[in-house]
């Protein structure tokens, strides 16, 4: 294996699920209940983001940890658009959280804009997901098998679509042609802002193939509407074979996190950090995890933001390696 093949393959190892961090709350130290807080989601409603974002703040309020809980949705560019407006509006909202994960990273590092995850506080890491690759039923590719024949066939005329440009669901198409030694340069890839902005150009006929989490397709899956080809786990996850066991060696994995405001006093940035760390613990976001068929991934405070450190290089890797565009 080349240099360049055995770097893709460890960022692809690095940027897959990380084992789950038994994380408490500090012992003796409970958090403050606020009045009111706002969870911010860069994405449209009804994807990942989103679910996760909701999910959360039902959880802070069945807790007991805040009185009432708004959320605001701007989706567009990864993630990045909503980023700078969450800064511009919110940087010193001590009861603000924006959701973000690996998604906004691609972003980042393939838009490179003049806002970033620098002007905002890591408050910790909520959950990893594995995306999977669907096909719209009766249509073709049928098969992950078919699929690569297709794509070895004329890469150019297989439409992948996904989240953001230089996302994770991006990514995981560049990493597949990779793989299988095709031109990445030739890949088409159609981003949006959610899971069913992705279906719908399924539907339509626009695209071939769509990636996104498992929990975003799963209703359609379910329903038989959408048919998964395969999942990028390392095994079999979901009934969905793997990427690696059908002959694709690529793994990759998806995490979400909960930022907060970058221009607090640090007593309210470890305020938020334990009102989320507490909420993880209640019953309500346990269920959401088991509904969602979320892996819980719990890591924040220093562990978390010497990760994301981690994951941006990671990130600005793979997008430059695989020579993604926006």
């Amino acid at each position: 294996m080349h240099r360049r093949q055995l770097l893709l393959a460890g960022a692809a190892s690095a940027a897959a699920f990380h084992p789950v961090l038994r994380a408490q709350a500090p012992a003796g130290v409970a958090p403050k209940p606020l009045a009111s807080m706002r969870i911010y989601i860069p994405g449209g409603e009804g994807g990942g983001w989103d679910q996760t974002g909701r999910a959360l703040g039902a959880s802070i309020q069945a807790a007991g940890l805040a009185g009432k809980i708004s959320y605001e949705n701007k989706g567009g560019k990864g993630g990045t658009i909503g980023l700078a407006d969450f800064v511009a509006r919110y940087n010193s909202d001590p009861g603000a959280l924006l959701v973000g994960g690996m998604v906004m990273l691609g972003a980042i590092a393939v838009g490179r804009p003049e806002v970033t995850l620098a002007q905002v506080s890591p408050v910790a890491r909520l959950t990893n997901d594995y995306m999977v690759l669907v096909a719209k039923t009766g249509s073709q590719p049928a098969t992950m098998a078919a699929l690569v024949e297709a794509m070895r066939k004329d890469l150019g005329k297989v439409a992948f679509t996904g989240g953001s440009a230089g996302g994770v669901d991006h990514m995981l198409a560049g990493m597949i042609a990779r793989q299988l030694r095709l031109d990445v340069t030739k890949l088409k890839y159609l981003p949006t802002a959610s899971g069913r902005e992705a279906t719908a150009l399924l539907d339509k006929g626009e695209a071939q193939v769509a990636i996104s989490s498992y929990s975003e397709f799963q209703a359609d899956i379910e329903k038989k509407a959408l048919t998964p080809l395969a999942i990028s786990s390392r095994k079999t996850l979901y009934g969905v074979p793997s990427l690696t066991e059908q002959g694709v060696n690529t793994e990759l994995g998806n995490w979400r996190a909960v930022f907060g405001p970058g221009q607090v006093p640090e007593a309210d940035r470890e305020n938020l950090r334990r009102i989320v760390v507490t909420a993880t613990q209640h019953p309500s976001w346990i269920q959401s995890l088991q509904e969602k068929k979320w892996l819980g991934a719990l890591q924040h405070g220093k562990d978390f933001a010497e990760q994301l450190t981690i994951e941006q290089a990671i990130a600005s890797a793979v997008t430059m390696m695989l020579r993604l565009k926006s």
